[in-house]
């Protein structure tokens, strides 16, 4: 396509140039529409080039990490080896300041939130290196207290997203967040630099990094050898990382007299929002999604112990339409689909929720037991 050939305004412009990003031979056309369009246009150019490995536009990403909101917008959901080996050292250098500050003082984590942000995806060797920093300095990260964002803010929640928020924080969940971002990454982009780094931290650091290395696995292995190599973790305290990758999971199905148009086939998925909104300044939120498979043996192993007391899942995907923040049983049926066929683990399930709907007091307008009880209940 040629600069004459794009629609002459408005959103389809926008539309046509955010597609020239998808082919690399319109690295110099891209260009070009970057240092002449205005407004949406220009950032749909921006975007679009991100894509690609173009090395002309290196100085371009250089220039826009060090704005005010680093070119979140812009690079987020950019996995480009052009882009990460001219953001990376900007980043580092930037949580290590952070890191910094945070050692004596409450901290904004806007712009620690927008590091985060711009990783996503991004496997080239100076972006690896900044997992390695994090993975070194885990402690100093778990102890992390954030500054008030809002009157009356008490900063007993923390968040990287919109879509991966806690509350309540310990110093054991705010260390999990370089893990969860590198998850996140591998659902974004799954490619074999990120998957040995996530082997590798959690060969030589252990616990949160089984994460990532659980979610590795479920995105490129066969489920039963998944099944055979994690799920003897059950028995042991290494269960509650498997729980938050198994937290950004969902199966998505529809009902039988749905009428609306589908935004994706019924399967289960990896699902990830990304990127914070700032009311009237910026807006870097966009989903991710992967499909994935998981062996039924997970589902009956999930379902024992209906009586016990259930680990919190803190760091779930939480935009999926569920109002039991850090819930065992929330992150549980986000990985059922809307029928099962199994007769029997239809009736395991049923039994599991019948006994945790009367186990855990909810309010009535907790949705997750009356959505189990829908699928599973009596015949």
């Amino acid at each position: 396509m040629t600069m004459e050939q794009l629609p002459p305004k408005g959103v389809k412009r926008e539309q046509a140039i955010l597609e020239l990003g998808k082919d690399e031979v319109n690295g110099e056309l891209l260009l070009q529409l970057v240092n002449t369009e205005k407004g949406k246009c220009k950032t749909a150019a921006q975007k679009a080039l991100a894509q690609l490995e173009y090395a002309p536009a290196a100085p371009l990403w250089a220039k826009l990490v060090k704005g005010k909101w680093m070119g979140s917008n812009i690079m987020s959901d950019a996995c480009s080896d052009c882009v990460s080996e001219q953001i990376a050292p900007v980043i580092l250098k930037r949580l290590s300041e952070l890191l910094d500050e945070g050692d004596t003082k409450h901290l904004e984590i806007e712009q620690l939130n927008f590091c985060f942000h711009l990783m996503l995806g991004k496997a080239s060797p100076k972006m690896l290196e900044i997992y390695r920093f994090l993975a070194e300095n885990m402690e100093r990260i778990a102890h992390l207290k954030r500054a008030p964002v809002y009157p009356d803010d008490d900063c007993t929640s923390w968040w990287i997203t919109d879509g991966l928020r806690i509350w309540d924080v310990t110093p054991k969940e705010i260390e999990r967040i370089p893990a969860v971002v590198l998850t996140a990454s591998l659902i974004r982009n799954p490619d074999k630099r990120l998957q040995a780094l996530a082997d590798e931290l959690n060969e030589h650091y252990g616990g949160s990094w089984l994460i990532p290395a659980f979610m590795k696995a479920i995105i490129t292995q066969p489920k039963e050898q998944v099944y055979e190599t994690y799920s003897p973790l059950l028995d042991t305290p290494q269960k509650d990382y498997l729980f938050n990758a198994l937290g950004m999971l969902d199966y998505r199905s529809y009902p039988d007299d749905w009428t609306f148009e589908r935004s994706g086939p019924d399967g289960l998925r990896a699902l990830i929002f990304w990127g914070n909104y700032s009311y009237g300044t910026y807006d870097t939120r966009f989903t991710i999604e992967r499909y994935v498979d998981l062996d039924e043996r997970w589902l009956f192993d999930l379902a024992k112990d209906p009586e016990g007391k259930k680990p919190a899942v803190t760091w779930q995907t939480y935009n999926r339409g569920g109002v039991l923040y850090g819930s065992y049983d929330e992150m549980f049926i986000s990985l059922l689909p809307r029928k099962v066929e199994n007769p029997e683990l239809k009736r395991v399930l049923r039994d599991y929720f019948h006994i945790r709907s009367q186990k855990v007091k909810v309010a009535e307008s907790i949705t997750v037991y009356k959505d189990a009880t829908k699928r599973f209940g009596g015949e």
